[in-house]
Parts: structure tokens; sequence; C-alpha cells
């Protein structure tokens, strides 16, 4: 794998939580394939799942892939370029995975990624307990 990657808590609150995901190839081209992103068992408190409210991303040198952990992952959005996906209006991007089989995670993946590629990504979410 040639990408280093980190989570950085913003804020994680009772309702509320900010991560900001940033990967960095090494030069060499890689790939990352389903690797979770957001742990819902690891946010304070833990919830069984997260809503997004809002992604703001950077992506250079490929696409990043992200999708709901379940048996077969569920794609939600594919990310390339810079832009905000704003689903506030809409009450969130609820999780579309199998309530009897999805963890609640978020995954990420990414695809066709060059040697001098990398990604931030920004998610606002809400938390959902049950």
């Amino acid at each position: 794998m040639a990408i280093a990657a980190q989570i950085l808590t913003v804020q994680d609150g009772a309702v509320n939580c900010t991560l900001q995901i940033i990967g960095i190839s090494d030069g060499q081209a890689g790939q990352e394939v389903n690797v979770v992103k957001v742990d819902v068992s690891e946010l304070t408190p833990p919830c069984a799942t997260v809503r997004i409210m809002e992604a703001t991303y950077d992506v250079e040198g490929g696409t990043v892939t992200m999708a709901w952990d379940d048996v077969t992952p569920v794609p939600f959005a594919y990310l390339k370029g810079m832009d905000t996906l704003d689903y506030c209006k809409v009450g969130g991007l609820n999780n579309a995975a199998d309530p009897t089989s999805r963890s609640g995670d978020i995954l990420l993946s990414t695809v066709d990624f060059e040697g001098n590629g990398s990604y931030t990504i920004l998610l606002k979410m809400r938390k959902k307990f049950a």
C-alpha cells in the first residue's frame, strides 16, 4: 500500500461529530480497498450508525469511493476534484445498507489513484443510536 492515511477528530459530541480523513501517496501508485474510515464504535459516545450532513473534499490523482459497510459494501459517493456535498436540506444522507447486517461504519476505496495522489475529506455527521 502506497497511501499513508490518517483520521483526525475535529469534533465528537453527544449527537454530532466531524472527522477529517487525509490520504497522501508516497509517490508510488497504490489503492485502498474498503478501508474503515469512520468506525462508529470508536466515537464518543458510540452509536449504531451516522447520517452524513455534509462532505467537503479535495481529491487529486484519482477517485475516492465512499461506501456504507455491509456484507457487500453499498457505495454512496464518488469523489473527484473539489466540492461540497450538502445533505442538510434533506435531513442528511442515511445509511442505505441492510439494517440486519450493517456495521454502521463508512468505508473508503481509492480508484485509479496515481503515485502523486492525495485526498482530504471533511465529514460532518449526526449520530444515530437505533
